[in-house]
């Protein structure tokens, strides 16, 4: 079912009424929800649509490091000290470039065997690509490898740190060819009240040259305005959402990034190095021009615990994988409580 899903791009994709049917069928995926709808006075179901009209004049705080932060505060913090070297000064400029790299994060090994992992999950039809014919959904359900990668305590911390709260893994994505994507920013699609409570890891499966459709950002596009429907032509109505919204959407970037005159940064990656943006930052895949050579990466999205998240292009609230929530409390966040400040009040205003 879901594997139909995914490769289905027809009309039942686009009506309002299959999403609330499917998140019925999914209703232990959306309790994240549940204690905060009252608490934002959001009188509607968790299964119907949700987008940035639900809170229009509500305010909250986003993370502490979007605001502009003392470099003391920072290097005081008492995760601070536990990180590299590479990473410490790094952060010092997250709020300016709203990037960090992670030099050869994975080990080769870990690397090969996620390859493998996922060589044999496609030869045993484990797992198969989107609609996009380039992606390849959520295959830490099957991998044991990337579900380990995801579940890093090193990334977690990190996260944690940037975020300021329990961060908790929601979707993988594998590529084995460029996935040459127009530029976008991940905050429409998977979207967060507040805004920018949402993270990703990009990771090189493989060295990868120009010629196989790197990843490319704009250092310092997170800053600009958030994008909601309201700022393009969308044209979704109570009962359909538009089909071509996201191709609308993209343009509506295109347009940003020539008015902003936005400066593109390419990132040509070793494998095993690691890219992490931040929810708004604009990035794409440039032009896999050899197609003769793989360009093997894996993302992963990561949503922050006690905020809204949901999917602002379908209107869709964001469904968790509670197991691998689960996991990830237990194997990293049991007995954290002295770093982290789960109150809502401290987040909320």
């Amino acid at each position: 079912m879901k594997r139909w899903i995914q490769k289905y791009t027809g009309y039942l994709r686009n009506l309002r009424l299959v999403h609330y049917i499917y998140n019925l069928l999914h209703r232990k995926g959306l309790k994240h929800n549940k204690h905060l709808y009252p608490y934002f006075d959001i009188k509607k179901s968790v299964y119907a649509s949700i987008s940035h009209k639900d809170f229009i004049q509500k305010k909250a705080k986003a993370p502490w490091l979007d605001a502009f932060c003392n470099e003391k505060d920072i290097i005081n913090h008492p995760m601070y000290a536990t990180f590299p070297e590479q990473i410490e000064k790094q952060l010092l400029n997250w709020n300016k470039n709203g990037y960090i790299i992670w030099e050869q994060f994975l080990d080769a090994e870990t690397v090969d065997v996620i390859n493998s992992e996922i060589d044999d999950l496609l030869d045993t039809h484990k797992v198969d690509f989107n609609y996009t014919h380039r992606k390849i959904l959520n295959a830490y359900t099957d991998s044991y490898a990337i579900r380990k990668v995801i579940k890093d305590k090193r990334l977690l911390q990190l996260f944690t740190f940037i975020l300021d709260k329990k961060v908790l893994p929601f979707q993988t994505i594998n590529f084995l060819q460029g996935s040459e994507q127009h530029a976008h920013s991940d905050a429409l699609h998977m979207s967060t009240f507040p805004n920018g409570n949402m993270i990703a890891a990009w990771f090189a499966l493989e060295d990868i040259t120009l010629e196989q459709g790197p990843i490319a950002y704009y250092a310092g596009s997170h800053q600009l305005p958030y994008i909601t429907n309201a700022d393009y032509d969308n044209r979704s109505n109570a009962y359909l959402l538009d089909a071509d919204a996201n191709k609308k959407y993209e343009q509506k970037i295109a347009d940003v990034i020539k008015e902003q005159a936005l400066e593109k940064s390419v990132f040509l990656a070793k494998k095993g190095d690691v890219l992490i943006w931040h929810a708004n930052l604009i990035h794409g895949g440039e032009a896999h021009t050899n197609k003769a050579l793989s360009r093997k990466s894996m993302v992963a999205h990561y949503y922050a615990n006690n905020v809204i998240a949901y999917h602002e292009i379908s209107e869709r609230p964001a469904i968790f994988d509670t197991d691998l929530i689960g996991e990830v409390e237990e194997d990293f966040y049991k007995g954290q409580t002295h770093l982290i400040d789960e109150s809502l009040y401290k987040f909320y205003e």
